[in-house]
Parts: structure tokens; sequence; C-alpha cells
């Protein structure tokens, strides 16, 4: 798990040292130079996805994702609150996988359809890749943090 995550960090920030410089060319060129860089914005579309959703991906390892968990507050039982958090969890499990299949659905129709990018010619399926990828590890990292809180609740539950 651990050289899945490092590799999950180059890739992040490889990604926005890419998009970074994409996006200072294009400024540079098209307001200093007067000059418009061809199909920079296709040429940005796998970083930034690659930024997009291996970074969602990485939130959900580190369980870093934004939530208005207000239940905590008012609860003082760490029981009930592992219990909340784990059905919480449940929630984003299933939500995952669906996601995750309707991603695998989507790859396996821009394969059949083979479409691309007007300018460059960037097969679609690059793209909608990178959208299966981060979700397949999103429901990966949300399965390893059900597992977690379920041992914790078991082991709440002993004591």
């Amino acid at each position: 798990m651990k050289r899945l995550v490092k590799i999950q960090e180059t890739v992040l920030v490889i990604s926005s040292i890419l998009v970074l410089i994409g996006l200072f060319l294009t400024v540079l060129l098209r307001y200093v130079f007067k000059i418009d860089l061809f199909g920079i914005e296709e040429l940005l579309l796998l970083p930034i996805f690659l930024l997009y959703f291996i970074g969602a991906a990485n939130g959900s390892y580190e369980d870093s994702h934004i939530s208005a968990n207000m239940i905590d507050s008012y609860l003082k039982s760490e029981k009930v609150k592992l219990i909340i958090k784990a059905f919480t969890t449940v929630v984003t499990l299933g939500v995952c996988v669906i996601i995750s299949y309707w991603s695998t659905e989507y790859l396996i129709w821009s394969f059949s359809n083979g479409g691309a990018t007007s300018g460059w010619q960037i097969p679609l399926y690059i793209p909608h890749g990178t959208v299966l990828l981060g979700f397949l590890l999103m429901t990966l990292y949300s399965f390893t943090h059900l597992y977690t809180q379920i041992n914790l609740i078991i082991h709440q539950y002993k004591n």
C-alpha cells in the first residue's frame, strides 16, 4: 500500500508541474508574445484529470476529504461514534463501487466508439481511464478504512 501511495504522490507532483508549466506557457505566449499555442488545453487534459482523480484518491487514502459531520460534536460515546463512522464508510464504499462500475462502462464505451480530441487526436479513453483509476483507488481505500473501523468496533465491544 505504501508503494502505491508513493506512486500516487509522484503522479500528483508531476501532474502539478505539468499543469503549471502549461498554464505559464499559455499566458506567456498568448499575452506577452501574442501567439496562440495550438491545442494546449488538449495537452493539459491528462495531467489535469490525473491531478483531479488521483488527488481525490489520495484524499480518500488520508481520510482527509471534506465532511460535514456534526454528530461527533454532540455524541459522547466512542462506540457510537465508531459505528456512525463505519456506516458512513459503508455508504462511501457503496457509492465508490457504483461509480467504479459506471466508469468501467464509460471506458468500454470510449474504446468501442474510438473518440479522440479534435486537435491532437488524443484518444478519449486515456482521460476516461484516469476516472476509473481514481475511483478504483477510492474504492480500495474506502474498503481498507472500513476494515480498520470494523476491527476498532470489535475491539471496543470486547472491552
